[in-house]
């Protein structure tokens, strides 16, 4: 097989890998939602996000621009910490919290639960604004490379997403905050449909252009 071959094929691999990653991972996302099902909605996230990656790969090796792969890697590890200290927030909120009533009063309590939440708080910010600019920074450079605009708007969508998330976090003590982790869901689910169709939309490389004749005219 010759190299404009391998690259069609390897591309056609990617393309598949990376429009089914989409798809089981919005399946997941939604499953998420259901108490029941929120232990398969979490597997199914996890291998669309190792599918799309694969395909992010494999794409990078096809567009000659391995940044392309590797910002979404940091990106998903920046995420993946970010989940970690979603939980971590609300741990030791309470744990310190409760903590500080025991050995100190009331007034030590608070002191504790609100240091705690502006150390965390601050490291998760950290983490999912990094993988907000390095998802965007993957999905437009391979919107640069592929010409389509639809992984763009994704990546712009999980930007917003992000934001949503920080300040929804933030006011989740008033309805304002779980007005806006609510759009968040949405969001999300739209942006997941979108590198969906991307990948759909994703058309072969040009790979080799045709030599000039050498006939005289």
């Amino acid at each position: 097989m010759d190299g404009e071959g391998r690259v069609v094929l390897e591309f056609s691999t990617a393309r598949r890998l990376g429009f089914w990653g989409s798809v089981v991972g919005l399946a997941g996302y939604l499953l998420s939602f259901i108490p029941e099902l929120y232990a398969l909605g979490f597997v199914l996230i996890l291998t669309g996000v190792v599918l799309v990656l694969v395909a992010l790969y494999g794409l990078s090796k096809v567009y000659g621009d391995r940044s392309i792969f590797w910002n979404a890697l940091l990106a998903t590890i920046a995420a993946g910490l970010a989940v970690i200290l979603t939980f971590a927030l609300l741990l030791a909120t309470v744990a310190f919290g409760l903590l500080g009533v025991a050995v100190g009063g009331g007034v030590g309590g608070l002191v504790a639960a609100l240091g705690a939440f502006i150390t965390v708080f601050t490291l998760l910010t950290v983490a999912a604004v990094a993988s907000a600019l390095l998802w965007y920074r993957a999905l437009a450079t391979l919107s640069d490379k592929s010409g389509v605009e639809l992984f763009r708007w994704s990546a712009i969508l999980y930007v917003t997403s992000i934001a949503l998330y920080i300040a929804g976090l933030l006011l989740s003590i008033i309805l304002v905050g779980l007005i806006l982790l609510f759009a968040v869901s949405i969001i999300d689910l739209v942006g997941l449909i979108l590198l969906a169709l991307g990948f759909l939309e994703l058309k072969p490389p040009a790979t080799r252009t045709p030599p000039e004749s050498t006939k005289p005219a």
